[in-house]
């Protein structure tokens, strides 16, 4: 099971507003209404957001060479069958606490600095999540937005949760029901390149996905 305590009260609201925004249809309108209250939801949750990914941060994550449970292999191996033409995509059996994951590093798919947006091309890359996550309706997906190391850290923190939540978005638009996402913005803590390079700085200018099962 999660472990969830009241450090995660914060995202809790968000994600919780996130579901309820998105019952409305999905008009231009209804869907910049969406965003906006999602927005308002993140600046009052404020600090109690800060381990809002709902599993015990405190913990590493852990890369581990198999999964026990059945569906997280089954994951694992459609994962894997999707993006087996695609090198700059990673699949990783990991462990966090006593939980299992597949996480889904697509690589060369990164924001511009100071974007939450994705252009058509880099979400199309996005197809081989979506498809796995359609194959498999009892699991939660749990989307990280990071930055590079340019601004503040509360700015930061801010941008990556917009990232994360604007691919929440783009999942749900396509197919995804909104009670399966969780969102959360780990800001410029987790880079996986250097940050005094132009091009480091691009690599950390992304999202993972953690795929489990519910």
């Amino acid at each position: 099971m999660i472990k969830i305590n009241s450090k995660f009260i914060g995202t809790t609201a968000i994600i919780t507003l996130l579901g309820l925004t998105t019952a409305c249809s999905n008009t231009g309108q209804t869907r910049e209404t969406d965003k906006n209250a999602i927005t308002v939801a993140a600046a009052i949750a404020g600090a109690m957001a800060a381990n809002a990914l709902g599993v015990d941060n405190n913990a590493a994550k852990v890369a581990i060479g198999a999964l026990s449970g059945y569906t997280a292999r089954s994951v694992f191996d459609q994962a894997t069958q999707e993006t087996a033409s695609d090198p700059d995509t990673d699949v990783q059996a990991v462990k966090i606490g006593n939980q299992e994951f597949v996480q889904i590093n697509v690589k060369n798919v990164n924001f511009r600095s100071g974007s939450a947006e994705l252009d058509p091309y880099e979400l199309s890359r996005l197809t081989p999540v979506l498809n796995t996550l359609k194959q498999h309706l009892n699991t939660h997906v749990y989307v990280e937005g990071h930055t590079d190391s340019d601004g503040s850290n509360s700015y930061n923190q801010q941008l990556s949760d917009n990232r994360a939540k604007n691919i929440a978005f783009y999942l749900m638009d396509n197919g995804t029901p909104r009670n399966r996402i969780k969102t959360y913005g780990y800001g410029e803590e987790r880079p996986i390149a250097s940050n005094t390079t132009p091009e480091g700085k691009r690599e950390n200018r992304r999202v993972t996905f953690l795929i489990s099962e519910m």
